[in-house]
């Protein structure tokens, strides 16, 4: 009888919290949507090949048959698509800083004639390597066809008759290879992240949670001067953060800065503000602290991480996730820093992410202050 007893009880406890389960929905996100959304994130984003990258061609032969015939070669892998056609070698450097190629590939114009001299024809890879996993990446496939090629030339020559084709490779923009200019950039998106927009959300839902943000509302201070005079100091502590990692980067690691610094300062300053935006944005959303921290975790850290081309190539993703990484803001601030520090692009060049993360700081504060003044705005 009293284990007949204990197991009703169980049973009704069990379903009165399954009852409660089902009316939260919050608790339901969590323990569906978000896993799913995880797992199909990863799925699509997490891959260590890249296809289809951009390459232009400066084909001094003018269609040569052996030219045309790698040409071919390196377009029916699908691992590369040529988008452009160099006239002069001065104008590989301009074509890069565009940020419309990967690699260019320069054939001189006696390409056909010194395959079948001794010692071969040479063939230059120009690679951009200030993203070094994509370098090295990019740059194994088109030696790895090349290599095919010969070996295609040498089976119809006959044995004995050595490399017709050599490759001369050339790193721009990172000739030593060095990891520190891939995360340098990522890295200051992280902490930009974390002390701006996280802290942010984090401390405006803490004073909305204890009341505290409720009893300024009811002062002579309008909402925007209470929500700006809390994140000014966050604003300046991360802009000092992000001045002494680069700072480090250039230091330590030898990191350059072939660009203008007031341009590498105002693309950060408006990246700040749009990450403080976003903080103040989610807690105008949330409730409570581990609301806002929860939120500031998946909906911020997380794409920073996978959607801005810190970590993997954007080009090598879906047609709809790259969409969505045009919405992430550390994918122009990235963008933006390696355009400026590496390839000492000028600021008047870099008005499309200035613009767009500006745009994204006014908006982001703009909402999110008229919530503040609505949701918090005591009744009368």
């Amino acid at each position: 009888m009293m284990n007949r007893i204990r197991y009703s009880s169980f049973l009704s406890f069990a379903g009165k919290e399954w009852r409660h389960i089902l009316r939260e929905r919050r608790t339901l996100v969590m323990l569906f949507a978000i896993p799913l959304a995880l797992v199909l994130l990863f799925g699509y984003v997490i891959s260590t090949d890249v296809d289809r990258t951009p390459v232009a061609v400066l084909d001094a032969s003018h269609g040569d048959p052996l030219a045309r015939r790698l040409m071919q070669k390196l377009q029916a892998a699908d691992r590369f698509r040529i988008v452009d056609e160099i006239r002069r070698e001065a104008d590989i450097d301009a074509t890069f800083k565009k940020g419309a190629i990967r690699m260019a590939i320069v054939i001189p114009a006696s390409f056909g004639a010194d395959a079948v001299r001794e010692g071969g024809a040479e063939v230059q890879l120009v690679v951009d390597a200030s993203d070094l996993n994509i370098a090295t990446t990019v740059l194994s496939y088109a030696t790895g066809i090349v290599a095919e090629l010969n070996a295609e030339l040498g089976a119809s020559a006959g044995d004995g008759a050595g490399r017709p084709l050599r490759t001369n490779v050339r790193m721009m923009y990172n000739p030593e290879l060095k990891s520190a200019y891939m995360f340098v950039p990522g890295v200051i998106a992280m902490i930009v992240m974390i002390v701006a927009a996280m802290m942010t959300s984090v401390t405006l839902a803490r004073e909305k949670e204890t009341g505290t943000l409720r009893l300024l509302t009811v002062s002579p201070l309008k909402a925007w001067t209470i929500v700006l005079g809390k994140v000014v100091p966050y604003f300046v502590l991360t802009a000092i953060n992000t001045a002494l990692i680069m700072l480090l980067g250039m230091a330590v690691f030898g990191i350059p800065c072939y660009g203008s610094g007031w341009g590498l300062a105002l693309l950060c300053a408006f990246f700040i503000l749009a990450a403080i935006g976003l903080g103040i944005l989610i807690s105008a959303l949330v409730k409570t602290q581990q609301s806002a921290l929860t939120s500031s975790l998946l909906g911020l850290l997380l794409p920073t991480m996978l959607l801005s081309g810190f970590i993997f190539p954007i080009s090598n993703m879906p047609a709809v996730l790259q969409w969505l990484c045009r919405v992430v803001p550390a994918t122009w601030l990235i963008e933006g820093i390696k355009g400026v520090m590496f390839m000492g692009r000028p600021t008047t060049e870099l008005w499309l992410p200035i613009t767009v993360l500006g745009a994204m700081a006014v908006l982001w504060i703009g909402l999110a202050l008229g919530l503040f003044a609505r949701r918090d705005k005591p009744a009368v």
